[in-house]
């Protein structure tokens, strides 16, 4: 069976971890599903309050007694989010974007294992002198938000050896069996898929959201600032869509003069809360949504060239595992 010395120290089977993607994409439903295949499914937390956290950490416990982890966001921490997952025992805590020393100390002799997802070899030393448990390269490839400018072939074997002996992640362009061999192949002891896990039965996107990633290639997705509502300044890939289109027609104008700048484009239920979501929100369509995602973030990566079709978790998890395994076989 494919497993690597970090499955090991997570008890879990296989190499495979789904992406937190935030606001709800990767819920209960789809990190349960892909522990209970043998990865590990990552909750997306990201600025979601703690009270909700600790609802989700709960609801994922009860469909899983696999390990899972949960993805929080350091510039949208409002509190008590980390001390949640500390509470409630959360094997993994996947942070992103910036500094993670001033919590390195909270989890400090809990059990629960500090993974940061870093866009460079500096900063993947950095966090591995703070007494990170692993590392995540993630590469420009990736959709979402994008910290770094360097693709996976080349961050991915500059990072093993920056921190080696310490884990490292691969994430950002992975979406088949083969990709995950070659990540294996090139240092990384595990792999993080955001895009792929995106088209399942149970991420939390809409369904029109799913097959827009079916349908797409590599260069329908386009890295921007554009959906910059509730997270300025951070760098990010979607799909190509009327809000992208007009933007650039208008000739990219700066936050504060795009077109259609405050337009409340629909409503949706976040942290059981209904939100209205405005023109270039930070927010996705997800289930529940009501409104034009023509004018949404559409996140996915360059890997939806890789992606025919939406499938159950556990079902992606196992062929991604049998690819691999062929794949080193060189069948």
């Amino acid at each position: 069976m494919l497993t690597t010395p970090l499955c090991r120290d997570l008890g879990i089977q296989l190499p495979i971890f789904n992406a937190g993607m935030g606001g709800g994409n990767a819920g209960p439903e789809l990190a349960a599903a892909v522990s209970n295949a043998g990865g590990l499914g990552v909750l997306g937390m990201g600025g979601l309050p703690a009270p909700a956290v600790r609802e989700a950490v709960r609801a994922t416990r009860a469909l899983t007694d696999r390990p899972f982890g949960v993805n929080l966001l350091l510039p949208l921490l409002q509190g008590g989010e980390l001390e949640v997952c500390l509470e409630e025992k959360v094997p993994v805590v996947v942070f992103f974007w910036g500094d993670p020393s001033p919590h390195l100390a909270k989890a400090k002799g809990t059990g629960t294992k500090i993974i940061l997802q870093v866009a460079s070899a500096e900063e993947a030393k950095a966090a591995a002198a703070q007494g990170v448990f692993a590392v995540m390269a993630q590469g420009f490839e990736a959709g979402g938000h994008v910290r770094g400018k360097t693709s996976m072939s080349v961050l991915l074997p500059a990072v093993v050896e920056a921190v080696r002996p310490l884990p490292v992640i691969a994430a950002g362009g992975i979406a088949d069996g083969r990709g995950v061999a070659a990540a294996l192949a090139l240092g990384a002891q595990a792999v993080s898929l955001g895009t792929r896990f995106l088209a399942s039965i149970e991420a939390g996107a809409t369904d029109e959201y799913k097959q827009r990633v079916v349908r797409a290639r590599a260069e329908d997705t386009v890295h921007t600032f554009l959906f910059d509502v509730g997270w300025p300044d951070a760098a990010h890939r979607v799909l190509r869509n009327r809000a992208t289109d007009d933007w650039e027609a208008a000739g990219r104008p700066a936050t504060g003069r795009r077109p259609g700048e405050g337009t409340v484009l629909g409503k949706m239920r976040i942290a059981g809360t209904e939100a209205e979501v405005v023109k270039y929100s930070v927010f996705n369509p997800m289930h529940g949504f009501d409104g034009d995602i023509e004018q949404t973030a559409l996140y996915a990566g360059e890997s939806c060239s890789l992606i025919n079709d939406v499938r159950p978790a556990a079902d992606i998890v196992r062929d991604l595992a049998r690819g691999a395994e062929a794949a080193f076989r060189g069948s």
